[in-house]
C-alpha cells in the first residue's frame, strides 16, 4: 500500500485544484477576519464560520480526484499489477483524509495569526479553541470517508458532484434542527453528523468528546462499508 500512497500523494500534489484549495485556506481565513473586523463582530470563534463552505470545496475536489481513477481506467491497472482491492481503497481514503486536513490546518493557522494581529489574545480561551479545532478536524476526516465512499461507489466523474448533493441536505437538516424545538436526544443525533458538527462550532463546543467519537464512528462505518462494496464491485 506504500507504493499506492506515494503515487496518490504525488498525483495529488501535481493537481492545480489541490494547490488552489491550499491557497484558499489562507484566502478564506484572511477574508473572514477582515470582514468580521470591519463589521465589528470579530472574536476567536469567527474562524469556524467558513468551514462549511470549505468542506464543500474539498469534497468536490476530493471526489474528482478519486473519479480520475475510473475515467482514466487506472483503477484496473492498479489491480492488474497485483495490488489488493482493500489496499487500493484504503490508499484512496488516507489520501483523502490528508487532503481534507492539510488545507483546513492551513486555514486555522492563518486564522489564529490574523486574529492575534487584529484583536490580540483578548477573549481567547486556548482549551475551547483547541477542542473546536479537534472537533472540526475529526468531522473533516468523517466527511473525507463519506466522499471516498460515494466516489468509489459511483465509479465515474459524478463522484465529485454527488458528495455536494449529499452534503446539502445535511446542512439544511442542521439549520432546521437549530430552529425547531426538538427532543434533546433527537438534536444530539442530528448534531453527531459531520456537517451539523461544523455548524455548532461558532461558540465553545461543550460536547467535544461526543462529537469526536461520532466522527470516528462515522469514519469507521464508511471505511468498512466502502471496502466491502469495492471488494465485490464489478469493474468491467
Amino acid at each position: 500500500m506504500n507504493k499506492l500512497l506515494k503515487v496518490n500523494m504525488k498525483l495529488m500534489m501535481r493537481r492545480l485544484d489541490v494547490r488552489v484549495c491550499a491557497a484558499l485556506g489562507i484566502i478564506l481565513a484572511i477574508f473572514e477576519a477582515a470582514v468580521s473586523k470591519h463589521t465589528d463582530t470579530l472574536d476567536w470563534y469567527g474562524m469556524f464560520e467558513m468551514l462549511i463552505m470549505f468542506a464543500f470545496t474539498l469534497s468536490a475536489v476530493g471526489g474528482l480526484f478519486i473519479s480520475r481513477d475510473y475515467s482514466l481506467n487506472t483503477i484496473r491497472n492498479k489491480l492488474t499489477v497485483g495490488h489488493k482491492r482493500t489496499s487500493v481503497y484504503l490508499a484512496n481514503q488516507i489520501t483523502e483524509s490528508i487532503f481534507f486536513c492539510i488545507p483546513v490546518m492551513i486555514y486555522f493557522i492563518t486564522s489564529v495569526i490574523a486574529d492575534l494581529i487584529l484583536i490580540g489574545a483578548k477573549g481567547a480561551k486556548p482549551s475551547d479553541i483547541i477542542m473546536n479545532i479537534a472537533v472540526a478536524l475529526f468531522a473533516m476526516i468523517a466527511l473525507s470517508a463519506l466522499t471516498t465512499f460515494i466516489s468509489m461507489t459511483v465509479k465515474n466523474s459524478a463522484g465529485g458532484v454527488i458528495p455536494l448533493i449529499t452534503f446539502y441536505p445535511m446542512l439544511m437538516l442542521a439549520a432546521i434542527a437549530q430552529e425547531l424545538e426538538l427532543k434533546e436526544s433527537t438534536l444530539n443525533l442530528i448534531n453527531s453528523i459531520p456537517i451539523p458538527q461544523l455548524t455548532i462550532l461558532f461558540e465553545p463546543d461543550k460536547d467535544a468528546a461526543m462529537h469526536i467519537l461520532s466522527s470516528i464512528a462515522i469514519t469507521v462505518v464508511f471505511i468498512f462499508a466502502g471496502t466491502a462494496l469495492f471488494r465485490r464491485s464489478d469493474l468491467k
